[in-house]
């Protein structure tokens, strides 16, 4: 009991003797965790925690598409714009219905690409006798655009052509007669009637009553600093080149949150502060204790996303959230209570003595509480399946055990160093203090 005694009071010494440091102390850290607060990792997906997810991936790589969609009386500029973006680094392909389906082809393009569009509706050993692919597809032309005879380089669009052969070539008047009969024979006719369905799908897949879709498949991770980029260079070119448009997508709206997060947290942040500053100066009739220990844990709070960006940690955005709720809502009460019994016992007491007593009568139930969220926290956050659970608990562990330091090791230092200015608002601290004054003995 001796030894403990002389251990306490050995604390008791270092903490008044070391109160300008703890002051420096807390400055220098809550700078610290302003300049890092910033650069912390906010997460704004969760993705499985499982080993299937790994096994399918190592099988299948995961792909990040986006999706573009523009109106339909631009359909004119989405060629130029999907070549451009699919010269994006990191963009592995790169679809809309004018380089799908609504592409312009030649006699010579159609010919290497229409069968296998058509479903091989025309297979060139089951042409009639002087009849081949090619000269099929030239006769095809020359009914379809009516003119002869063809240009080389005369164009007409997949989509458009496909339903000319399909719906509309039987009733050509100057289609050629034996291509006509060969393609409505029942065969063909089943193949191109297959063909139809699979286009039609197609088409309605791309493009909608109003709205159109460009389809971008990445190869980089939802959440990138690449993939941040990639968005603000294709919003910069959809911005130059169309004049309405929407971008779709995980990776997208994680950038649009990352944009406006910041400002909300911040919202938040000054709204918890303003009401229990209140509460708290209410409480102890001042204006400087509410300030001390706002700023106390607002100072864990920084420090607990510094220690995520200092250790590769990712926080899911809705943990900060949470964990400032928390640390302002419970943590605060740990400065509450050493306080109240610091200006408790400065009635009666000396810095140092009050500094002793306010320990000996919180020091325990603050340790118990801290202690308790702490270790509960923890090991739930380094145990649970579930992401956003572990998330959480983590962030609330690492935060409580900053807003436990701050509270039990920094603040009665600084509330020694700035004894007068916490004390004044305490009617009873200012009688026994001017009492103390009549008490001493006057020079002579």
């Amino acid at each position: 009991m001796k030894k403990t005694g002389q251990m306490k009071e050995k604390i008791i010494e270092a903490v008044y003797r070391c109160r300008y440091a703890m002051v420096g102390l807390f400055v220098a850290l809550f700078v610290v965790g302003i300049i890092f607060n910033g650069d912390a990792k906010i997460e704004y997906f969760l993705y499985p925690a499982y080993d299937d997810k790994t096994v399918v991936e190592s099988v299948f790589p995961t792909s990040n598409p986006l999706v573009v969609l523009y109106r339909n009386e631009e359909e004119e500029k989405i060629a130029s714009i999907v070549g451009e973006v699919a010269g994006y680094d990191n963009v592995k392909s790169v679809n809309a219905y004018a380089t799908t389906l609504g592409m312009k082809l030649t006699q010579s393009e159609a010919l290497a690409a229409f069968s296998t569009l058509a479903g091989d509706a025309i297979d060139p050993d089951a042409l009639p006798d002087g009849i081949n692919m090619e000269w099929a597809i030239g006769e095809l032309y020359r009914s379809y655009l009516n003119v002869d005879p063809v240009p080389a380089d005369a164009t007409v669009e997949l989509y458009g052509f496909a339903m000319y052969l399909i719906h509309d070539l039987q009733s050509d008047p100057d289609a050629n007669i034996l291509l006509k009969a060969f393609l409505n024979s029942d065969a063909v006719r089943e193949q191109l009637n297959a063909a139809d369905t699979m286009l039609q799908q197609g088409k309605a897949q791309l493009i909608g009553s109003e709205y159109s879709r460009i389809l971008i498949d990445t190869e980089l991770p939802k959440e990138s600093e690449q993939m941040y980029r990639l968005i603000e260079r294709l919003e910069a070119k959809l911005g130059k080149d169309l004049s309405d448009y929407y971008i779709v997508g995980d990776s997208y709206v994680a950038y649009e949150m990352k944009q406006s997060f910041q400002n909300e947290v911040n919202f938040i942040t000054i709204l918890t502060v303003v009401l229990i500053f209140i509460v708290v100066a209410v409480t102890f009739k001042s204006v400087l204790i509410p300030a001390i220990l706002v700023l106390l844990i607002q100072c864990a709070i920084f420090l607990t996303m510094s220690f995520s960006y200092f250790a590769d940690l990712g926080f899911y955005y809705l943990a900060v959230i949470i964990v400032q709720a928390v640390l302002m809502g419970a943590s605060i009460d740990y400065g509450i209570l050493y306080t109240s019994y610091y200006r408790e016992h400065r009635r009666i007491s000396d810095i140092k003595t009050s500094i002793g007593a306010s320990y000996r009568d919180s020091l325990g139930t603050m340790l118990t509480s801290s202690s308790i969220l702490f270790f509960v926290t923890l090991i739930i956050g380094l145990t649970a399946d579930n992401p956003s659970m572990s998330q959480v608990c983590l962030a609330i562990a690492i935060g409580s055990f900053f807003a436990a330091f701050l509270c039990v090791v920094v603040l009665p230092g600084i509330l020694a160093t700035l004894d007068k200015a916490v004390c004044w608002s305490d009617v009873k601290w200012r009688e026994w203090m001017e009492k103390r004054k009549q008490s001493k003995p006057k020079a002579n």
